[in-house]
């Protein structure tokens, strides 16, 4: 018998999943498409056994007393309808979670939401929120997209977080900057951030860097060590966005990046020397778009001054995107959406669009590979002086 099943543990059904009954011989799991099932029960041995998996009594409990109301039944019969309810993700160990109770009870909505993906094979229903408080997250940029973030990667309960900026709030950063106040106008970011990271969440084991990114080896010192690293600067544009995946690369650490336009917000992630990385892109870009080169060097030369472009709603939703990227690459729980993939949110129709898929360039890129094709960086010569 499969460890899983010893007849000694208490498993239950997901209680993010309602049962109940369609009619004298259906009943249902679950409220949601994609995940509902219908069961078809005209003897309702299905249906006592789904009601006796409520986790207070072990398993082997649970198979006797099937066993004694239909006794044609036998144990092999039950455990296999139970590695079936398991196989289509209905169960979960039932038994005692530190997030139940204490203070790690401010994480007990993110376990009920990880508990979709948990199978009984799982140690414990608290593995995912446990790999995350062990994780340590770095978030370039307190700025628009950014000041959206870093509450969510607190919430999520990130066990280290460093945030780094260098700039001062403004009194036009409160259009779209929530972690900031009327109060804060004049104050370094940085220093918002760590009162506003303990009034949020005093787990976790906050850092505050007042530094403006300047180069790849700074990025590099940064995130030695993390698991996540998020880019939320862009200035200079283009520039720092490669600083930040050069870093990173360089220490092997996975990132996501992203942005808020006029009508559009995207964002991409890597993983280092297994996906593409921003280098690979350009390379991809180059080859496959002769206007390419050309468009981004006009780029590099645009100063937009005091433009900003900056909608509220717009930028929470692909900050969120890029907080739950950030999260699937550190705990696995599903796969990555944007990795090797440029997606961008089309705000105003909500629809999600794929813009390029780009594989790694081992034998092109300076950054994960061997830098052959160095003359397509030729571009970059003079915007990457700081």
């Amino acid at each position: 018998m499969p460890d899983t099943l010893s007849l000694n543990r208490y498993i239950r059904i997901k209680p993010i999943y309602p049962v109940y009954q369609l009619d004298e011989t259906r009943f249902r799991i679950g409220a949601q498409a994609g995940v509902t099932v219908d069961i078809t029960d005209p003897y309702g041995q299905l249906w006592t056994l789904v009601k006796a998996l409520d986790g207070t009594r072990p398993l082997g409990e649970v198979v006797s007393a099937i066993g004694a109301a239909y006794p044609g039944i036998g144990a092999e019969d039950v455990l296999a309808a139970v590695r079936d309810l398991d196989g289509r993700g209905f169960l979960e160990d039932a038994g005692p979670s530190p997030y139940d109770h204490g203070e790690l009870s401010r994480y007990q909505g993110n376990v009920n939401y990880f508990s979709h993906y948990a199978r009984l094979s799982s140690s414990s229903r608290g593995q995912l929120q446990d790999k995350l408080r062990s994780s340590h997250c770095v978030l370039f940029g307190l700025g628009g997209g950014g000041s959206y973030i870093l509450p969510m990667v607190l919430a999520a309960g990130f066990g280290k977080v460093t945030a780094v900026d260098y700039d001062r709030v403004e009194l036009s950063n409160l259009n779209r900057q929530l972690l900031f106040r009327e109060d804060d106008i004049g104050a370094y970011k940085s220093a918002v951030a760590s009162r506003v990271a303990k009034e949020v969440n005093s787990d976790v084991d906050f850092t505050a860097v007042q530094r403006k990114i300047e180069s790849e080896d700074e990025v590099a010192e940064l995130v030695r060590g993390a698991d996540v690293a998020i880019c939320a600067i862009d200035e200079p544009p283009f520039v720092a966005q490669r600083r930040v995946n050069a870093g990173c690369v360089r220490e092997s650490v996975p990132y996501v990046t992203g942005g808020s336009f006029v009508t559009r917000g995207r964002l991409f992630s890597v993983r280092p020397y297994e996906s593409g990385c921003m280098d690979c892109l350009h390379l991809y870009y180059s080859r496959s778009d002769p206007r390419y080169l050309s468009q981004l060097a006009g780029a590099l030369r645009v100063e937009l001054g005091d433009v900003t472009i900056a909608f509220a709603p717009h930028i929470a939703l692909i900050a969120s995107m890029i907080c739950g990227e950030a999260v699937r690459l550190v705990t696995g729980h599903a796969e990555p959406i944007a990795l090797g993939r440029q997606i961008d949110v089309h705000y105003e129709t909500g629809q999600l669009e794929v813009m390029s898929q780009w594989p790694r360039d081992p034998a092109g890129c300076p950054v994960c590979g061997d830098g052959a094709d160095a003359a397509a960086f030729d571009v970059w010569q003079h915007a990457e002086t700081p």
